[in-house]
């Protein structure tokens, strides 16, 4: 948080949600990413919600764990970004999906990602190892979240994946990639 009190950290995050800055976000050295880049959407103390950017385009809504975050960059080069989304008219945020998404706590996140009929991208670690998952969710309790994971190829897994909360990394919906695969599932 370079330097800043968790209050100064928190009121800067906010400046930047009433300013759809676009901002870097610097990930802890244990994160698989070291950054992301995008438009903040809405922050909790558990959670934070970006509009993920890859090329001038927006990427997806990328749910990042709050204590996973080391320091957030808005400067020149960040300014220039904004300014050619901003002139390209690129800057469409879904007013709708953020007001939906729960950032409570895991367990409302993913029944709030669910109740919005999105398949997800679940990044975790467990034992220093990364996996990924993508698909449905098809069931949420308090400490762990249920997907139909598919492959790479489009076939559904015969065993859904369980991913407990506490090895959560990140969390993407409303993605290019889970929204055009979802249509070519077989079973």
């Amino acid at each position: 948080m370079a330097g800043l009190t968790e209050k100064e950290f928190k009121k800067l995050i906010q400046k930047h949600i009433a300013k759809s800055n676009y901002v870097k976000i610097y990930l802890t050295e244990e994160s698989p990413e070291s950054y992301v880049v995008g438009f903040i959407l809405n922050v909790s103390d558990k959670f934070l919600m970006i509009q993920e950017t890859y090329d001038f385009t927006l990427a997806g809504i990328k749910i990042i764990p709050y204590e996973k975050i080391s320091s957030i960059r808005h400067n020149r080069f960040d300014k220039t970004s904004e300014k050619i989304f901003s002139e390209e008219g690129l800057i469409k945020l879904n007013q709708k999906i953020i007001d939906n998404t729960s950032l409570k706590n895991a367990e409302s996140l993913f029944k709030s990602i669910k109740k919005q009929n999105f398949h997800c991208i679940i990044d975790s670690a467990k034992k220093k190892k990364d996996f990924f998952s993508i698909g449905e969710i098809i069931e949420v309790n308090e400490k762990s979240v249920i997907i139909r994971n598919y492959d790479p190829t489009g076939k559904i897994n015969k065993k859904p994946h369980k991913i407990s909360f506490k090895n959560l990394e990140f969390i993407t919906f409303n993605d290019n990639y889970s929204l055009t695969f979802r249509k070519y599932l077989k079973e």
